[in-house]
């Protein structure tokens, strides 16, 4: 029996995740950027060598979603790149977050997005912050189920397609783990 699991990307998952990406964007932006700038701005973005490229940078970390060996969905967390978020120095941003439509609505998403949570508040960051396509009202639906909160809206801008959406944010509480809790007076 094939099982999930959630653990960081490695490098050799670089084509799977670029396959994800692409398809996902691709699927998901169809009506806010003219076809000739969809296609330049995956080849730009979700290259197989663009990924690479990503996965080695410091200042982020991706998830992938593993059913048996194959991936299946994948998030990164990184620097912000969002106006909005830039000046937030406590904040890291959520992109690229992607599950294959036969994995969708399982849980695993959401498993995703509390381990993704929890992975960078242990790394010292206060909010997540990320951006999620107008049209795309499953995703902000997703999003308000688990705390975020509309900051503005803001437009990405490619070549000639303009294509808006909304700037989403979240405060992180780093979880205290329950041996940590004490109630004044009382020893054990």
């Amino acid at each position: 029996m094939d099982q999930y699991e959630i653990r960081y990307a490695m490098a050799p998952d670089a084509g799977a995740i670029a396959a994800l990406c692409s398809s996902g964007f691709a699927n998901v932006h169809q009506s806010g950027f003219l076809p000739e700038d969809l296609a330049a701005f995956c080849q730009q973005q979700y290259s197989v060598a663009a990924i690479q490229a990503d996965l080695e940078k410091a200042d982020r970390f991706y998830l992938e979603l593993v059913y048996g060996s194959e991936v299946v969905g994948c998030l990164r967390m990184g620097t912000p790149t969002l106006a909005l978020a830039k000046p937030d120095l406590s904040g890291i941003e959520l992109a690229r977050f992607y599950l294959d439509a036969a994995h969708r609505s399982g849980g695993w998403g959401s498993g995703m997005l509390k381990m993704a949570e929890a992975e960078s508040s242990k790394r010292g960051f206060g909010q997540v912050w990320l951006h999620v396509y107008l049209p795309n009202i499953r995703a902000q639906e997703f999003y308000y189920r688990h705390g975020y909160t509309k900051m503005g809206e803001e437009q990405l801008v490619f070549r000639q397609s303009h294509p808006t959406g909304l700037v989403l944010r979240k405060r992180l509480v780093e979880a205290v783990p329950a041996s940590d809790y004490s109630v004044p007076g009382k020893t054990e």
